[in-house]
Order: C-alpha cells, then sequence, then structure tokens
C-alpha cells in the first residue's frame, strides 16, 4: 500500500487543524523549530496506538505509556513539552500521576483526558486543562494547542529589604 502525499493527508485534515498544528510541519529537518514532545498516558492500549497515529503527523513527537508510573518515569527521563493522561487507571490514577509529574516538572502542562465524568475537585486544581474523551479530535487539539502556547507566569524572587537608612528607615530594593 502506498503512502498517501503529505497534500493528501493535509487535504484530509480539517483547516481550523491546520492552523493549530506547530510551524514545523512539512519543514526539512534542518528547518525545523523544536518539535512538541506528548507524553500520552493511557492504560487503554489501542487509545495509546490511536493517539500516536492521530498526532505524529500533525507535527507533534508522542511518547506513549500504559501506566501512571510508566508514565511519571518517562516524563523524568525525557524533555516532555505536555502531558496527556487518563483519570481511571489502575495503580495509580490521573490525579496522582499528574500531582507527580508537577511536583517532579512543575513546567509541565498536564491534560487529563478522560471519558469519566467522576474527576475530584482536588485533581481538577492539580491538571492544566481537562479534556472529554467523547468530545471532538479538534477540540482535543485545541486544548493541547492551548497548554503549549499558554503563557507561564514569570517566578518571582522575593524582595530583599535594604539596610535600615541613616534615618532608620528600611527601604525595599
Amino acid at each position: 500500500m502506498q503512502k498517501a502525499s503529505r497534500a493528501a493527508r493535509m487535504n484530509a485534515v480539517p483547516s481550523a487543524v491546520i492552523a493549530m498544528t506547530p510551524r514545523c510541519v512539512g519543514r526539512r529537518k534542518s528547518q525545523a523549530k523544536a518539535v512538541p514532545t506528548l507524553l500520552w498516558i493511557d492504560d487503554f492500549a489501542p487509545g495509546l496506538a490511536m493517539y500516536k497515529a492521530m498526532f505524529d503527523p500533525l507535527g507533534f513527537r508522542v511518547l506513549t505509556a500504559s501506566s501512571g508510573a510508566e508514565g511519571v518515569q518517562l516524563a523524568l527521563s525525557n524533555h516532555v513539552d505536555a502531558v496527556v493522561t487518563d483519570y481511571e487507571m489502575p495503580e495509580m490514577n490521573g490525579e496522582v500521576v499528574a500531582s507527580a509529574i508537577k511536583a517532579l516538572k512543575p513546567g509541565v502542562p498536564v491534560l487529563m483526558f478522560s471519558g469519566s465524568t467522576l474527576i475530584s475537585s482536588r485533581c481538577r486544581r492539580v491538571v492544566d486543562a481537562i479534556c472529554d474523551k467523547a468530545g471532538s479530535r479538534d477540540e482535543l487539539l485545541a486544548a493541547i494547542h492551548r497548554l503549549l502556547h499558554k503563557k507561564r507566569p514569570p517566578v518571582l524572587q522575593p524582595r530583599v529589604a535594604a539596610p535600615a537608612s541613616h534615618r532608620g528607615h528600611r527601604t525595599v530594593a
């Protein structure tokens, strides 16, 4: 079976999706900027394969993990731009995974991608976004795009008080 041409593949993708894909799609490696890396964590193997096949052609590098523990290990050992995790998984649910990744790599955004309606309020505070598995591919891509391009607030340094002046007043540096 012949591979479909790039033009044919891009024609099959809605224009809204094309507008949200990374700018490196279609460029030679020498021209490409850094390819965004997604870490996808889900205990459902066919789903992992499907999302990897869906996002690879859109210009993403997709790492997959079939358990929460494996996902945390991959996050530690690889550069990851964003994490997409299921909520309901055996041994280590998505909330525990998100908390572990946030503790180890605080700057990495985590998207909870789940069909569950029972996501705890504590989990909602840990993750950066939640996307329903029943939603469309465009909604999922838009959520990932927002996470990748979200402006992170600068880390503020505490103000250091200056030594007392000759009049006994302290000034803030």
